[in-house]
């Protein structure tokens, strides 16, 4: 399981794949990731085949859809996740699909068989009228056993399609009792507001064991001489049956909370961090056993709803963040989708 870093790493990789040359591009730009990496030729061997076969798929069960990708870090091992995302028809019997050899079309074949077995780690989510979304992750070395993660997270983190570099950040650090995660959006696009979200973002590798108010306020020196961003920054601890989401806010970032049978948002104030941010204040809700909590830049629409998946809450983060940004993108400004659940408490 993925280590949580103090700053996020390198960009999201988007790829479309609406046409067969698409295929080609989107593998070799994924392998020349790997041996960035420093991918053997073996797993990158795998890797290619996965991505060739989930790129397939799209283009034979749903016409077109995408590949995200992203560099994972885990103890001094490095991995690339790829999220592949299609609004085709779903699959109606996921376990026959995988257990069976047979393809998203439910015809016997090879495709989802060989992504079962070739990836480190897999999880999907489909369900029939409402496409399908996978993650698969391969790492470069052997996983580290030695203690459980406290925490799994998934994000999605792109630019506007005419821009190269995002106006959006994000950023997470692991304390000794809790968990910290930071999303930015700078004002406006480009690269004036990717500068002011990154400079937000680093806060959290120098001061993450800071309270949220100080973190917002060290924010707000280090972007005066940018065009500013709004900042949201969400905290939850380890320990404790009673465990409670703080969050703080100031800007269009939103938060909030969803177990299985309630959801709640938290609040944000009005401001621009770095020229107009009024005091942050810090407000809280309980944080039920395993729920989500989501932050989201306004890249992405509000009016969103996880009762609308079945199941999907109970998925792996990444494949609830592919999900919003697939229904609920607004296609007019940067994207950050940050999804994380808690895993085993300490005692």
């Amino acid at each position: 399981m993925e280590t949580v870093l103090k700053e996020s790493m390198a960009a999201q990789q988007r790829f479309e794949i609406a046409e067969a040359s698409q295929i080609a591009f989107a593998r070799r730009a994924i392998g020349e990731l790997a041996r960035g990496l420093g991918f053997n030729e073996t797993v990158a061997g795998k890797l290619a085949i996965v991505v060739t076969e989930c790129s397939t798929n799209l283009l034979k069960h749903a016409e077109h859809g995408e590949l995200l990708v992203r560099p994972l870090e885990d103890s001094g091992r490095y991995g690339i996740e790829v999220l592949c995302i299609d609004s085709g028809p779903g699959i109606a019997d996921l376990y026959r699909c995988f257990e069976d050899g047979y393809t998203t079309a439910g015809s016997p074949g090879n495709g989802m068989g060989a992504i079962k077995r070739l990836s480190d780690e897999l999880d999907i989510w489909s369900q029939p009228g409402q496409g399908t979304v996978l993650r698969t992750v391969f790492w470069s070395g052997e996983a580290n056993h030695a203690a459980p993660a406290r925490v799994t997270y998934g994000v999605v983190n792109l630019p506007l399609e005419t821009e190269t570099v995002s106006g959006d950040a994000w950023s997470c650090h692991m304390g000794e009792n809790d968990f910290t995660v930071l999303v930015a959006d700078g004002l406006g696009h480009g690269p004036l507001a990717n500068l002011a979200a990154i400079e937000a973002a680093k806060i959290l590798g120098t001061d993450g064991d800071a309270s949220l108010e100080r973190i917002m306020e060290l924010a707000n020196g280090a972007l005066r001489t940018t065009r500013g961003a709004a900042v949201g920054i969400a905290r939850v601890p380890f320990a404790s049956d009673s465990a409670a989401v703080a969050f703080a806010g100031i800007g269009n970032i939103s938060a909030s909370v969803w177990s299985l049978d309630t959801h709640k948002h938290l609040v944000s104030h009005s401001g621009i961090v770095g020229h107009a941010a009024r005091r942050a204040q810090q407000f809280a809700t309980p944080y039920p056993a395993h729920a989500l909590i989501v932050l989201h830049s306004d890249g992405l629409t509000s009016r969103w709803d996880l009762a609308r998946y079945p199941g999907l809450n109970l998925r792996h983060p990444s494949l609830v963040a592919a999900l919003l940004y697939r229904d609920f993108t607004r296609g007019r400004d940067d994207v950050t989708v940050f999804v994380a659940r808690m895993g085993v408490r300490a005692p």
